[in-house]
């Protein structure tokens, strides 16, 4: 609620609300975005940058949380930034995403607030397209409406929490496999 509140003053061109958006989260952003990245001043630097991606957006009134909270878009927005800057920095330390399951769990939870179609997004869309139902369901439940594994238990049937998890893994490989192959016959 305090979220919507937040962003309807944005809208309305009140910028202490955008101030209370910048100081509550910067923190966090940080500390978050430092383990994908140690260049602490790069880090600063997204973040202004997706403070002012959100500002000009709410003055638009393009902003829309369909689903997730102020804090999963800001992130989400914020990872894509430093993930399309030091993929151009080449010399830059950056993650290799076949290889960091966090990373690769956080872009497919973060894909769907990616407003440009960069092609890694239309990779993971394929990609996500390519697995059967069950998985895609399981894969929306847990990582865009964050539905915890025993909510997941009983709105999929599955007999146990455990085996939520281990279908999730196998989601997740297969979306893996079916990334590399995509990339493979390019």
């Amino acid at each position: 609620m305090m979220d919507n509140n937040l962003l309807d003053r944005l809208s309305l061109g009140d910028n202490t609300a955008l101030e209370e958006i910048y100081r509550k989260y910067r923190a966090p952003f940080i500390q978050f975005a430092l383990k994908y990245h140690t260049d602490k001043n790069q880090i600063c630097d997204i973040y202004q940058d997706v403070i002012i991606a959100l500002y000009e957006k709410s003055m638009k009134q393009k902003l829309q949380l369909s689903s997730g909270s102020l804090k999963t878009y800001l992130f989400s927005m914020g990872k894509f930034m430093l993930f399309t800057r030091l993929k151009k920095n080449s010399n830059t330390d950056f993650i290799d995403i076949e290889n960091d399951q966090d990373l690769f769990e956080g872009l497919v939870e973060s894909f769907e607030f990616i407003d440009e179609k960069d092609p890694q997004v239309i990779l993971l869309e394929n990609a996500l397209e390519s697995l059967g139902k069950k998985c895609q369901e399981l894969l929306r439940l847990f990582y865009y409406e964050e539905k915890k594994i025993a909510e997941i238990q009983v709105l999929l049937a599955y007999n146990h929490t455990d085996v939520v998890k281990s279908q999730k893994s196998r989601c997740l490989k297969s979306l893996r496999e079916s990334i590399e192959l995509k990339l493979k016959n390019r």
